[in-house]
């Protein structure tokens, strides 16, 4: 799935003014001005600022309420995949790690879903537990949030078990069984037993796969079945 919220806007004609989606901020106002990021009519970007839009510090944010707006139906079979980006000046965020760059975007996070059975839903953030929101927040930085939401088939929502009351311990079952199927690839057997033999830089070079295909489809790895 292509996520590229970031790219230039271009309002699909045949969805010129709609708006499908509200989001609020606890305390704030109802926000309904998503922008189309491409011609498909498919995916849409909201940005929030902090300070502005929300309060200082990001952490103190914990909850969302994102929601369908009345009478706008959806496309047939089809419910919303909902995302959140930070982007903050690199001068307080890690400036160590990027000296060259004005600013450090970190990639889309999951948030959740919503689908026409379930048209509204509170999002916890996590941002109170994230480590990159938990360094802004200590030095209140000021940080842009974009929220990023597709249109999606309904049978995509349910394979990557959005709707999943446990979706952060699921999303890390994939992830550790994507590591463990990548380890194994390289297994010789001659250990043995329940022992593996693999190079000792494994972990770089899967790490290294992982994040060129997270940048390709950054929920590639909640689509594999759990025996591939």
């Amino acid at each position: 799935m292509d996520l590229d919220f970031s790219q230039q806007l271009v309002r699909s004609p045949s969805n010129a003014g709609q708006q499908y989606f509200g989001l609020i901020v606890p305390g704030g106002p109802v926000r309904t001005d998503f922008t189309p990021v491409d011609n498909t009519g498919l995916k849409y970007s909201l940005r929030l600022e902090c300070p502005g839009n929300m309060p200082l510090p990001l952490t103190s944010v914990t909850e969302l309420v994102f929601f369908i707006l009345p009478n706008v139906p959806l496309p047939p079979d089809h419910g919303v995949m909902c995302y959140w980006q930070m982007e903050a000046a690199a001068t307080s965020l890690f400036a160590s790690q990027c000296p060259q760059q004005a600013t450090v975007t970190t990639g889309f996070e999951l948030l959740g879903a919503i689908t026409p059975n379930q048209p509204s839903v509170v999002f916890h953030t996590g941002w109170s537990e994230h480590e990159q929101a938990i360094e802004v927040s200590s030095r209140n930085t000021p940080v842009t949030i974009t929220i990023g939401v597709s249109l999606e088939p309904l049978s995509n929502i349910q394979n990557m078990g959005a709707l999943r009351a446990d979706s952060r311990l699921f999303v890390a079952q994939k992830v550790a069984a994507d590591l463990f199927k990548f380890m194994g690839s390289f297994d010789t057997g001659a250990a043995g037993g329940n022992q593996m033999v693999v190079p000792k830089n494994i972990f770089d070079r899967w790490f290294q796969r992982f994040e060129n295909r997270f940048r390709r489809d950054p929920n590639f790895f909640l689509k594999q079945a759990d025996d591939s």
